[in-house]
């Protein structure tokens, strides 16, 4: 007997079953019903009616032992009260009294088979329940002895390996492992036995063309009431394409491991470059500047003024290249130095930077606030470094008004924030991303001097750390240079 979800049979059901029970059962109360008014004592005719209620459980209506048993327990009544045995006899006759204690147990069994017939169909629906989670579920679900062999195989098992329950049941598990895998299944019955259970065991199983798929095996202990273990249930899932995006994601890492360290290689040696170019570059830089100071002390009588104009051009000519080299040796060196991490007082930094410019913030009567400065760590020349670029910058491109310049600092969750507002002449928000590139100037020589490459190592200086450095700004209305690092 096997009951749906729902409380009614499986299979090709229909309400004319439901009626065909219901009536197979009024016709069974209806004759035991007879048979007990023209028993002489209905002595054992009572128990009869257990009979009926043991039928209930091919109804669709859950408490329907229930119902039965309370019609079979008016009829019982009925029947002992009417009953032709009972009706001869004085009422306190021995055998009167037979007839009403049989009653009596025939009441307790009807009620008895209708509790024990409704946990039955109670239990009935909860395994159909769980069998139809089983049966529709991907993954195999199987059931073994403690001897290995298949004693359950669900549809996810057929779909996976390819046997029909047939053909699987009662046969050992090792019909699924390949040859080199069957000494895994001893070690898997001795925990088994002491009632361990296995989880999420990646091997290789066999299907049934021969293809080997590799699989996530949960193997569980099935212990009875009594806490013996007697048998076992296997959750295996196919985890052929989790490999395969495994070793996909293996390959892309390798891959990628492999760019960046020919990228990692290649800025190295591009930074080793600069640093020699650079470096190299200077010497014949010398050469020029000291001859050419030579030149115009000796023959500066023999000199025009176009003459004395062209040496002051390649002075200073050679003076700017010496500024180019000096600030490409300082971006190059940033990458290549070797991070000191140390605690920074940020009011100290400022203090020196403002000593440091003295001079300039007198000549543009610049005014420079701060917020309070935190203690971080960081490095400390990169951090001097970054603050003097960007308030530099803020003094060199001030507008008409003298600049005015303020210093915030914001802690964040996993970072400080710091700004550097001006009320400057301001950027163009289509310049924000290249005014952070090496040499990108906005501007002529003899608008601004410098060789534009101060941001490009705030940026470098910054990232390098770990943060992030961004501008904000209007023309004409400032800006503000907002640079993060990480706590």
């Amino acid at each position: 007997m096997t009951l749906p979800q729902d409380g009614t049979q499986t299979g090709t059901r229909s309400p004319k079953w439901d009626v065909s029970v219901l009536i197979a059962i009024c016709a069974l109360i209806g004759a035991i019903f007879i048979l007990d008014l023209y028993t002489k004592t209905g002595v054992a005719i009572g128990m009869l009616y257990v009979s009926a209620i043991m039928l209930t459980p091919w109804l669709p209506h859950e408490k329907s032992p229930f119902i039965v048993a309370g019609i079979c327990t008016i009829v019982a009544i009925i029947g002992v009260v009417y009953s032709p045995g009972v009706n001869v006899v004085h009422s306190g006759s021995t055998i009167a009294g037979n007839a009403v204690t049989n009653r009596l147990l025939s009441l307790f069994m009807i009620w008895a088979t209708a509790l024990l017939t409704y946990q039955y169909r109670q239990g009935m629906e909860v395994r159909l329940r769980l069998g139809s989670i089983v049966e529709s579920t991907h993954d195999a679900i199987i059931g073994q002895t403690l001897e290995g062999k298949v004693t359950n195989w669900n549809n996810g098992a057929e779909q996976m390996f390819g046997y029909s329950p047939q053909e699987s049941i009662g046969q050992y598990m090792t019909f699924l492992f390949p040859p080199d895998r069957i000494p895994e299944e001893k070690d898997i019955l001795e925990k088994l036995h002491s009632g361990k259970q296995i989880k999420n065991f990646e091997t290789i199983r066999r299907r049934k063309d021969g293809q080997e798929i590799p699989v996530s095996v949960t193997i569980s202990p099935i212990i009875d009431r009594w806490g013996k273990v007697i048998g076992a249930s296997k959750i295996a899932r196919d985890i052929s394409q989790q490999k395969g995006l495994e070793n996909l994601l293996a390959i892309q890492n390798l891959t990628l491991a492999s760019h960046a360290a020919s990228l990692k290689q290649s800025n190295e040696d591009l930074e080793q470059f600069a640093y020699i170019a650079s470096h190299d570059l200077q010497e014949p830089l010398r050469t020029i500047h000291g001859f050419t100071q030579l030149l115009a002390e000796r023959y500066k009588d023999q000199l025009d003024d176009q003459g004395r104009e062209f040496i002051g051009f390649v002075t200073d000519g050679a003076n700017r290249m010496q500024t180019l080299i000096q600030d490409l040796l300082k971006y190059s060196r940033i990458q290549a130095q070797e991070l000191n991490t140390v605690q920074v007082n940020g009011e100290e930094v400022l203090q020196e930077i403002l000593e440091h410019l003295l001079m300039v913030i007198e000549d543009k009567q610049a005014s420079i606030t701060h917020d309070p400065l935190p203690i971080i760590q960081t490095d400390r020349s990169h951090f001097q470094h970054l603050l003097q670029n960007l308030i530099t910058n803020a003094i060199k491109f001030h507008g008409p008004k003298p600049p005015r310049i303020h210093l915030s600092a914001q802690k964040k969750t996993n970072e400080w924030l710091f700004s550097v507002q001006d009320n400057g002449i301001g950027v163009e928000p289509e310049y924000f991303e290249r005014i952070f590139l090496p040499f990108k100037r906005l501007h002529t020589r003899e608008e601004y001097q410098g060789t534009g490459i101060g941001l490009a190592i705030c940026k470098k200086i910054v990232e390098r750390r770990g943060g992030r450095i961004w501008v904000e700004s209007q023309p004409g209305n400032g800006t503000k240079f907002s640079f993060t690092i990480p706590k």
